[in-house]
């Protein structure tokens, strides 16, 4: 059996294959947007950061803790806001991220100047100030486990100690202690990082896509 497709027939079929690639690029693309790494805070976000209150400077053998039980799976990082004095040059920090319930460390580094050389720290004022961004293997299974931040200063000169910001707690289930001392109500500036795809915002991509999409075909025939 031959099947003889008409000029107007292989016209329609074109518009088809255009049609499809076209949607085909527009998915691909929205997966890759939706991919990626999204921050999400433990603290109330409705608080101005000039409201925000801070710790005494964390000296020689201090500590802060911090729990908190991860929203989302994926998690694989975190970035906590710091206060250095008068400009000076940070000593080390020891920092561990912990399972509560196992005991088990996911990530351990050293918070040190070089995280601070970077452009989320403000330079602009005498008393330096900004966001330290650390990294660790990403947890797979992370939403709804409580998890264990610790920052415990290293031997140091006390000009070379800094503070971290803290506000009001939002929503999350946290805790923090600041050598040893329960801070009710308060939790660190430290926002979550999740390494996942988001589904909300992929479904926001395509939304948007198809309303250009059909706007720009609307366009099209009116002006034809």
């Amino acid at each position: 059996m031959i099947i003889v497709y008409t000029k107007e027939r292989e016209n329609e079929i074109m518009k088809t294959i255009k049609k499809i690639g076209i949607a085909i690029i527009i998915i691909i693309i929205g997966v890759a947007y939706a991919y990626g790494t999204w921050p999400r805070p433990i603290y109330n976000t409705d608080i101005g950061s000039l409201s925000y209150e801070k710790t005494d400077f964390l000296t020689t053998d201090s500590t802060m803790e911090q729990k908190f039980v991860c929203g989302n799976n994926g998690f694989s990082g975190f970035t906590i806001k710091m206060l250095k004095q008068d400009g000076q040059n940070i000593g080390n920090y020891r920092w561990t991220v912990e399972e509560v319930k196992t005991g088990k460390t996911i990530g351990k580094g050293t918070i040190s100047e070089a995280d601070t050389e970077t452009r989320l720290f403000e330079s602009s004022n005498p008393q330096k100030q900004g966001m330290v961004n650390v990294n660790f293997p990403k947890q797979q299974n992370s939403k709804g486990k409580e998890y264990r931040l610790t920052l415990q200063a290293e031997e140091m000169e006390d000009t070379e100690s800094v503070a971290v910001y803290i506000t009001e707690k939002n929503s999350t289930e946290s805790e923090l202690k600041v050598n040893k001392n329960a801070m009710t109500d308060k939790a660190s500036v430290v926002k979550l990082n999740y390494k996942r795809f988001n589904v909300e915002t992929f479904i926001v991509f395509l939304g948007i896509a198809v309303y250009l999409w059909t706007f720009i075909k609307f366009m099209y025939k009116l002006f034809r």
